[in-house]
């Protein structure tokens, strides 16, 4: 069913997003397939039958691989069979702009089809404005925004929605929710436990203390019941208090038409550039309600602090990982661990950790970086959800591509011929150049790795499938229980695309040193479309059945708009 969906499938299950994340998949694809066409039957041959890693009995050392001898490492100096892997490059970078281009027309235009469809989107007929002046004592800020634009828009401007600062009614929401669902649950088991022998089954107690473990033992239904109808007054007056009392400077403007909405949005109207500042508004789902009333001057700040951080964390953790680039290897722990020597003898354990044990080291310590980008990146100011992941995937990217790739590939290069480069540092270049295709073997399993482990873990999904069922025999009572612990999240493009990113480097830069990587990058890309697209139309539309089974709630809020943080 996933193969055979079409685009217009995937865009009414997963958005224009997905569909999108697909065409940049199968695009890699494509690159790699052409790329080794040429490459593979005329590099491998050329290659193969020449005798540079021979040594000088004509033999070749036991320590060259078959990768190496299909390689670049392979040529001899000044051999005119260099002019093949030159020519090789041209050809890789043709198809790669080639590609691009014809794959950057085409999200073109699905994002074209995608805005002029005839739905209504509330977030296209407006656009934020942060930075709103202080108003006059006798205005409010509603009252200033609306008389500004009304005078710049007389005859589209519709209405404006100022931002409202509700985190204590937002707490009490919350409180009103949690008892709802709590009652429900109750009830679902006060009838599950009615029988034919009990008739008047057993009613639902709690202890009210800490953790419902010290306290007063209540009835929960009634018990919940009461605390609803006590925080309903006080939502409304917190709801009113709100309204009057704790507005931002920072609105929604809408317009009467999705064109002068847009023209809006990309018109200066303030002569000073700290003043009146407006956007695209995003979805109300994806709304960073707390950064919207942030000065310019405190999100340019926020932004240069956090480029730091990353900038420190990306130096600090090149020391690490360049240090388990070199000391991950067998023969390093060997040396290091005595007491492992009777472990890592044995041949199939031996196998195993000299063939995955760097790359595994690799995966486990970046697991938990994207939480911190995603948490550095929302602290920047940023108003919406997606541009907080697009944040995060950049940089993630550039972390990953400047940590694994260059610093592994460097780093093991350099540490192998340390004193070599000690005692002649102009020869760096050199040293690097004839110990780089060796390193290939690491990004072969490290591709390979990713592929049928990373993509067969994420199609199986165990984890989350025995959570679930645990949560569904202990936890669930209710309908909206089940559909909450099943719920499968969305498709993390925060880690997703920096991570293909890093592979299509990876194969892209070893495409004609090593000719040997595409095949796996091509098997990465294809099955990655396929799990992807699989993910993309059914684990996004049950996601949205929940959204709207959210959204729904908030609809006797239509004067403050709020929407809960889970959407």
């Amino acid at each position: 069913q996933a193969f055979t969906a079409s685009e217009p499938d995937v865009v009414a299950a997963g958005g224009v997003d997905a569909a999108v994340y697909l065409v940049f998949l199968s695009s890699m694809f494509a690159i790699l397939a052409f790329a080794g066409i040429v490459l593979l039957p005329v590099l491998l041959p050329i290659a193969g039958t020449d005798n540079a890693l021979e040594d000088s009995t004509g033999r070749m050392p036991p320590n060259v691989t078959h990768f190496e001898i299909l390689s670049l490492a392979n040529i001899e100096d000044r051999s005119m069979r260099l002019w093949a892997f030159i020519s090789a490059v041209y050809w890789v970078s043709f198809v790669t702009y080639f590609i691009l281009w014809r794959s950057y027309k085409h999200v073109s235009n699905l994002r074209a089809a995608a805005r002029s469809t005839s739905g209504v989107k509330p977030q296209e007929f407006a656009m934020l404005v942060r930075d709103v002046p202080i108003p006059p004592p006798d205005q409010t800020i509603k009252d200033s925004v609306d008389s500004y634009f009304r005078a710049l828009h007389p005859d589209t401007f519709y209405k404006a929605m100022v931002v409202t600062d509700i985190t204590k009614a937002d707490k009490i929401f919350q409180e009103i929710e949690g008892h709802k669902r709590k009652i429900a649950h109750a009830e679902a088991v006060y009838a599950e436990s009615k029988t034919a022998n009990r008739s008047e089954g057993t009613r639902p107690t709690h202890k009210t203390g800490f953790l419902g473990l010290i306290g007063k033992k209540v009835d929960t239904i009634e018990y919940c019941n009461e605390q609803i109808k006590d925080f309903l007054p006080k939502l409304e007056d917190e709801r009113k208090s709100a309204l009057s009392e704790k507005q931002q400077r920072a609105a929604f403007v809408f317009f009467n038409s999705r064109a002068a909405a847009a023209s809006a949005s990309q018109t200066l109207h303030a002569q000073m550039f700290d003043e009146w500042t407006v956007a695209e508004a995003p979805e109300p789902r994806e709304v960073i309600w707390a950064n919207l009333p942030r000065k310019i001057y405190d999100r340019h700040t926020r932004q240069t602090v956090v480029y730091l951080i990353v900038f420190v964390t990306v130096a600090f953790y090149m020391i690490p990982i360049t240090a388990i680039s070199a000391v991950t290897t067998l023969e390093k722990l060997r040396e290091k661990l005595p007491f492992l020597k009777v472990v890592v003898d044995q041949p199939f354990v031996k196998t195993v950790l000299q063939a995955y044990l760097p790359q595994i080291a690799l995966i486990v310590f970046l697991a938990v970086l994207p939480t911190l980008l995603v948490s550095l990146s929302k602290s920047e100011g940023i108003p919406s959800q997606s541009h907080v992941v697009r944040a995060a995937s950049g940089k993630y990217f550039y972390f990953i591509v400047f940590n694994v790739f260059i610093g592994y590939a460097i780093g093991s290069s350099l540490f192998s011929a340390l004193e070599k480069v000690i005692k002649n540092p102009p020869g760096i270049f050199m040293t690097l150049a004839t110990r780089l295709p060796g390193n290939a073997t690491f990004f072969f399993t490290f591709v390979a790795l990713r592929c049928f482990v990373g993509y067969g873990l994420e199609l199986s999904r165990l984890v989350p499938l025995i959570i679930f069922h645990l949560k569904r025999k202990y936890q669930c009572k209710t309908e909206e229980e089940v559909r909450a612990a099943w719920v499968p999240g969305n498709l993390r493009y925060n880690t997703r695309v920096p991570n293909d990113m890093l592979i299509v480097t990876i194969v892209l830069c070893y495409s004609v040193i090593t000719p040997l990587i595409l095949p796996f990058g091509v098997a990465y890309f294809a099955l990655g479309w396929l799990i992807a697209k699989n993910q993309a139309c059914f684990s996004f539309s049950f996601s949205q059945i929940g959204m709207h089974g959210f959204l729904k709630r908030t609809d006797f809020r239509s004067d403050i708009r709020y929407v809960p943080p889970c959407c």
